[in-house]
């Protein structure tokens, strides 16, 4: 998919196909008025490839439209959960990836995320639609939000839990200093739609950020232990 297509959909179907009134009680997993908001974008952009930073009712959604789905998840257990009730025709197209989370440093800044191996890349750049809902803890799905935008340049990049601040504020941040296309809706746990850009990406945090994310980093060792 061509940026300036995603740039248009964002900016001139988007709000028309998303309610900031719904709130479904998902828990965890992505919410019935999300699921129907990814598949109305599916279908109104015709797009078959799908990448996910994590699995579950998302997956089975994508599946069952007609896409093939890689889904980049660190639990085995989560995996064979979301494989579980799949037909052998939605097994077919997806691929599902476990790699462990590592600590990894972006600028000085640390993340629990992925270093995804080179045939995982591969797949997230083929991507025409890339949906991060993982790793379990929001703040540091930034890190997968870089690599979304690094790598699927003709995605269309929707983020997860956009209505907790940190999220909505480093999904803001990075399409604001790239001038890309973005769309948030407070649906449910809110989604947030970025069209990337080919060329070089500004990947840089202020101090503000760049204390908050170590602050979060340093409350999140003091409970593993």
């Amino acid at each position: 998919m061509r940026p300036d297509v995603a740039s248009s959909f964002i900016i001139e179907t988007l709000p028309g196909l998303c309610s900031d009134q719904e709130h479904g009680d998902g828990g965890f997993a992505l919410p019935d008025a999300s699921i129907r908001c990814l598949r109305e974008v599916i279908d109104r952009l015709g797009l078959k490839n799908v990448f996910e930073f994590g699995s579950g009712r998302s997956t089975r959604a994508f599946l069952e439209a007609g896409c093939a789905v890689t889904s980049l998840e660190h639990s085995e257990t989560w995996l064979a959960e979301t494989a579980r009730g799949l037909r052998p025709e939605e097994l077919a197209r997806w691929r599902p990836v476990c790699a462990p989370l590592r600590q990894i440093w972006h600028k000085g800044a640390p993340f629990s995320s992925w270093r995804p191996a080179p045939d995982t890349v591969g797949s997230l750049s083929a991507a025409e639609l890339v949906l991060i809902d993982s790793p379990p803890l929001p703040p540091s799905r930034e890190h997968a939000l870089i690599l979304a935008l690094r790598h699927a340049r003709g995605a269309l990049i929707v983020v997860d839990d956009a209505n907790i601040p940190t999220v909505r504020r480093y999904c803001t941040r990075l399409a604001r200093q790239n001038h890309l296309a973005m769309f948030q809706t407070r649906m449910d746990h809110g989604l947030c739609f970025i069209a990337p850009q080919f060329g070089a990406l500004n990947e840089a945090r202020g101090l503000g950020d760049f204390l908050r994310v170590w602050r979060f980093f340093l409350i999140q060792r003091r409970f593993q232990r």
